[in-house]
């Protein structure tokens, strides 16, 4: 009872607070709206996203008689490839990086001079690839690039085992296909901009309420009022996990806010499966606390923690593509080390109506996130302790 107390009283002082109602309440649906307004066109609207044709400069080698013998010229004929790339060709690496600064290109290709002996020797073969600055234009050029390449390079383990003779099979016109138009899931859904960064918004935010634990925290050391609850017969755990508990009610009447705000206001779609919904929101409000916990037992003043906070909170919603999808490997590979990782691509899964096994992996693993965050946690305080 006693620490039930505490939580009420937490939430009552919180809900007092105008900084809090705006920041965690307002603020939330304000970005919502001009981020999904102002970025509608980095996520499809409908029931396919257009992709704009990507003007690209190749820099080939001289012997285009060894590139025709690799279906080269087939590649570049292919309709699906000239419905999304438009080809221009340079004669050096200078002049490709002059059209990208310029903007006449999108994006450059440099062919190695060796490359069509690369294949004949059955090697393996890799062409330099210069971006643009465009990331959508980047990724589809990449990816479209990437499949030739994994043709040829599938050619190579071909010539190892079969011989030579088996190339001219492989690369012979229309024995591969490149470019293939898919939905997003099987049933072929598609989401919203609107929806997009309301569940990237609701994670952000979602996060930003253990900065409110973290200042009620410091703030009773600051006043001296955590002295005085002690000398009360109220355990220093008690008060801690009041404090925690407080903040944990108010994070989940933000969710709810935002939810439904999001579907009142901005007609977003959250998906048919409530409970995978709420479990993600729980478990993003758990580690939320316990980041705070963790860096405001181990920080000696208030700014510090909210810096190092604030810092953790912006660098995960980056990595994870929370203000933009960022398709640049290092980018996808460092994400996955985020909680805003898995707790977007969960709700994005929800919205999609995916399987409840596909979602369930992304809930585990934020589960996973919230037990090794659990242990630290306890560690940190009971090596550091809740005390003046």
């Amino acid at each position: 009872m006693k620490m039930w107390h505490i939580i009420w009283f937490e939430l009552r002082m919180l809900t007092k607070m105008r900084v809090v109602l705006l920041n965690q309440f307002l603020l939330p649906m304000v970005l919502i709206f001009i981020l999904g307004n102002a970025l509608s066109g980095i996520t499809s609207l409908g029931d396919s996203a257009p992709i704009d044709s990507v003007t690209t400069m190749i820099i080939e080698p001289s012997g285009q008689e060894k590139l025709e013998s690799l279906g080269w010229n087939e590649f570049l004929k292919n309709p699906q490839i000239q419905a999304l790339l438009k080809i221009k060709h340079g004669n050096s690496r200078q002049e490709a990086e002059s059209a990208l600064k310029s903007g006449e290109s999108d994006f450059a290709v440099i062919i190695p001079p060796d490359f069509a002996d690369q294949v004949m020797k059955g090697e393996t073969v890799k062409w330099e690839m210069i971006l643009g600055k465009n990331h959508t234009k980047n990724h589809v050029a990449k990816m479209i690039f990437e499949s030739y390449l994994d043709q040829l390079n599938g050619v190579q383990a071909a010539t190892i085992v079969l011989g030579p003779n088996s190339i001219a099979t492989a690369t012979e016109p229309g024995s591969a296909s490149y470019v293939e138009m898919t939905s997003l899931n099987k049933k072929g859904n598609t989401y919203s901009s609107f929806q997009y960064y309301a569940a990237s918004m609701l994670i952000m935010f979602l996060l930003y309420s253990g900065l409110t634990a973290s200042n009620s925290l410091q703030a009773q050391k600051m006043n001296k009022t955590l002295y005085r609850l002690n000398s009360m017969p109220v355990s220093t755990l008690k008060i801690f996990l009041g404090k925690i508990g407080g903040n944990s009610l108010v994070a989940f009447i933000q969710a709810g806010v935002i939810i439904f705000g999001t579907t009142w206001l901005y007609g977003v779609n959250w998906g048919e499966h409530p409970l995978y919904l709420i479990l993600i929101c729980v478990f993003v409000v758990i580690a939320s606390m316990l980041i705070s916990v963790i860096v405001t037992l181990m920080s000696r003043s208030s700014g510090n923690a909210q810096t190092i906070i604030q810092i953790i909170i912006v660098v995960m919603t980056f990595l994870s593509g929370g203000f933009q999808p960022i398709p640049i490997d290092i980018i996808e590979k460092l994400s996955k080390f985020t909680i805003n990782h898995w707790a977007l691509q969960g709700i994005i899964r929800i919205m999609l109506n995916a399987s409840g096994g596909e979602i369930l992996y992304h809930v585990l693993m934020l589960g996973i996130f919230s037990v090794v965050l659990l242990l630290v946690g306890t560690m940190s305080y009971r090596k550091v302790g809740y005390h003046e």
